[in-house]
């Protein structure tokens, strides 16, 4: 067994079950595909919509945090304090607009695959959030 920490993020998830690693990799694709989304045509002609360009801002936000608290405490539960903070803001704010977006179009339907997919990780997160602030902080001790 490896008894090294993987000195980034992104390598400490490749050590993950498949499972968990399909699972991280569904929540990645469903942020970044606002990027097909980012200019809707609307009456007026084309527009940039806001609820795409907040998704993307808050996925770099996040990974920022998670990077960060990465390098400061570990591969543990408080991780999912990045996703709290850097999508809550972004998600209440989609979900705020969801009615007025519908579900007639592909950005519709996307709007509420993104709400359903970020909704599931930020339970995840929280809970993950509250186990570690209850001392049960370690994801796995498999570098210890």
């Amino acid at each position: 067994m490896n008894n090294q920490i993987p000195p980034s993020l992104f390598e400490a998830i490749q050590t993950e079950p498949l499972w968990l690693q399909a699972w991280v990799m569904l929540l990645g694709l469903s942020l970044i595909a606002s990027v097909f989304f980012v200019v809707g045509r609307s009456e007026g002609g084309w527009k940039l919509r806001p609820e795409c360009l907040a998704i993307l801002a808050s996925l770099f936000v996040a990974g920022a945090i998670m990077e960060w608290l990465y390098a400061q405490v570990g591969y543990v539960r408080l991780l999912g304090l990045g996703h709290l903070i850097g999508w809550t803001p972004v998600y209440a704010y989609v979900l705020w607009r969801r009615k007025k977006i519908g579900t007639d179009t592909w950005f519709g339907k996307y709007i509420h695959v993104y709400l359903i997919v970020a909704g599931i990780s930020l339970l995840i997160d929280a809970v993950d959030v509250i186990r570690y602030l209850a001392g049960d902080g370690e994801l796995y001790l498999r570098w210890a």
